[in-house]
């Protein structure tokens, strides 16, 4: 065709320097580089080999994201997922800025606040440090662990495995049996405080 260009290879560079717009172009070698953004306009299939890893991150690692805070992907299928930090979080409006670690509760004049009610049973969670997973990310508010690992704030002594409830405005204490009432429990912790200290130590959140 008259307005179709043909493929032009830069031999000495080992380059591909332009390909006809609508052709298809089927690459196969050990090694396939680009050293600028690659754009395509349809499908971008990967791994038709079988190969077991498909996507290699060629910078360091946490380095690069998938998508953006303004153009993201939607519906992600996958088998399994890995991820560095250990929490499930979700964002909650609070009624005022607390530090990670913090324990609230549902309430205030938002949906989350803190509370000098020790054992409250409106407990919510604890203020993630960095959420593996994050839902509701494009909420304005703070991050609520609900579940797994979680750096907290927690007033000793505690033993690991001790049940932790909120006893003080943001901060976690052992559970007492004469004062406990069904959905008191924040978690349970994962290290030792032998004395009366306020120590930010990892708990296991959402554990009863």
């Amino acid at each position: 065709m008259a307005d179709r260009y043909p493929l032009i290879v830069n031999t000495g560079a080992a380059q591909i320097q332009e390909l006809a717009s609508g052709d298809n172009l089927n690459l196969t070698g050990s090694n396939i580089s680009a050293v600028t953004n690659i754009t395509a306009s349809g499908v971008l299939t990967i791994n038709s080999g079988g190969s077991t890893t498909a996507i290699v991150n060629g910078g360091s690692n946490a380095a690069g994201n998938i998508g953006s805070s303004t153009g993201y992907f939607n519906t992600v299928f996958a088998k399994a997922t890995s991820a560095q930090y250990a929490d499930l979080a979700e964002n909650y409006s609070a009624d005022a800025e607390y530090p990670s670690g913090t324990v609230v509760i549902f309430g205030g004049t938002a949906e989350i606040t803190v509370s000098n009610i020790s054992h409250d049973t409106r407990v919510a969670g604890v203020i993630s440090t960095q959420p593996a997973y994050l839902m509701n990310a494009d909420n304005a508010g703070l991050p609520v662990a609900l579940t797994g690992r979680v750096p907290c704030c927690v007033q000793g002594p505690v033993a690991r495995g001790d049940r932790l409830v909120n006893i003080n405005a943001g901060v976690a204490g052992r559970f007492d049996p004469a004062l406990g009432e069904m959905g008191c429990i924040i978690g349970k912790s994962l290290q030792d405080i032998t004395d009366q200290q306020v120590v930010l130590i990892e708990i296991a959140v959402g554990r009863t």
